[in-house]
């Protein structure tokens, strides 16, 4: 047995005796999403439930691991989105984490071995993702020289080749985004930390100008990190003045993500990253209330079409529970101290 799957076993006891509480609190989440339904939800929901709990009380970790995987390829395979899932999985995690926070049971260990469990199931979605994606494109060339040897415009098809793959190759950067990104912060339990490992793993990654993650206090004060190319980001965005603003005020109040091609010809821009051309806000949602958001600029006019929006709504997803466990152990910690 893994040392994943014993700390498991150990929660599992925990999960069986509020299994109804958790139960519920997950049906709730689902019924406040809006997420496809499709069947006897709460049935679903309960012999899911089960034989989750089942597998983690016999310490099969890499069992639910494996079942997340084939389940992602099936998604994937039928042509539809892993956003539903993954958001299902956050809320059946969120109520796990609280069961464990309110039981007096293995306490921080418990909430520890959720929180990476949560990680790896999302990045097992990712993967299953990833290589059917692959397999596509695979498939995709092998047709298009096919028909290039019967066609008598080669260079046409060969043209519309290569654009596809320009297309897969940005498809596969995002993928390889989310899934750096997802890497290096699933292990974080400290909130300050895991924004500022989210904000400077993506500006890596993409080489934006400039990238924040920031989130509302009990004030409804904009707190956070950032970072940026040299020269141009400061590592701690501190306390905003007043209530939120620009374009990142603008996607919290609609809830919704936000992307300006062209920022000079945008009102609610504030010009506060010099050489900045498009920008790009993504909320994050929690329970359907914006709690914060994730802010990228770039000095490239344009910068951000609908694969990075998409990318950006999962990436946010993932950011909303890795703060929210982040917040739980630490709070955790604090009451057992």
């Amino acid at each position: 047995m893994t040392p994943l799957g014993a700390a498991l076993q150990k929660a599992a006891r925990e999960l069986e005796e509020q299994r109804t509480a958790i139960l519920e609190a997950w049906l709730r989440g689902l019924s406040a999403a809006p997420l496809p339904a499709e069947g006897d939800l709460r049935a679903s929901c309960a012999r899911e439930l089960d034989l989750f709990v089942e597998r983690l009380g016999r310490g099969a970790a890499e069992e639910v691991l494996d079942e997340e995987a084939r389940e992602g390829a099936r998604l994937a395979r039928a042509g539809k989105s892993l956003q539903a899932r993954a958001q299902s999985l956050s809320l059946l995690d969120r109520a796990c984490l609280a069961a464990l926070a309110a039981g007096a049971g293995e306490g921080a260990e418990a909430a520890l071995a959720m929180a990476e469990l949560a990680a790896r199931r999302l990045e097992a979605l990712l993967r299953a993702s990833e290589e059917e994606g692959t397999r596509r494109l695979l498939d995709a060339q092998e047709q298009a020289a096919q028909a290039a040897e019967r066609a008598r415009e080669l260079s046409r098809a060969n043209e519309a080749l290569r654009r596809s793959e320009g297309q897969s190759q940005h498809r596969a950067e995002q993928i390889a985004l989310l899934s750096s990104v997802v890497h290096r912060i699933a292990s974080i339990l400290d909130p300050e930390r895991l924004m500022q490992e989210a904000a400077e793993s993506i500006q890596a990654r993409m080489n934006h100008t400039y990238v924040a993650v920031v989130v509302l206090d009990d004030e409804g004060v904009l707190v956070g990190r950032w970072a940026g190319r040299p020269g141009v980001g400061r590592r701690s965005a501190g306390r905003a003045q007043g209530p939120a603003g620009g374009v990142i005020g603008r996607a919290l109040r609609k809830r919704a993500p936000q992307v300006v091609p062209d920022v000079s010809k945008d009102p609610d821009y504030h010009p506060d990253v010099p050489g900045t051309h498009s920008e790009m806000v993504i909320p994050l949602l929690d329970g359907g209330e914006a709690v914060g958001a994730v802010d990228f600029q770039t000095e490239k006019a344009g910068a951000f079409d609908l694969d990075a929006v998409a990318v950006g709504e999962t990436l946010a997803e993932f950011l909303v529970v890795a703060l929210r466990n982040a917040r739980l152990f630490s709070e955790g910690r604090r009451s057992q101290g």
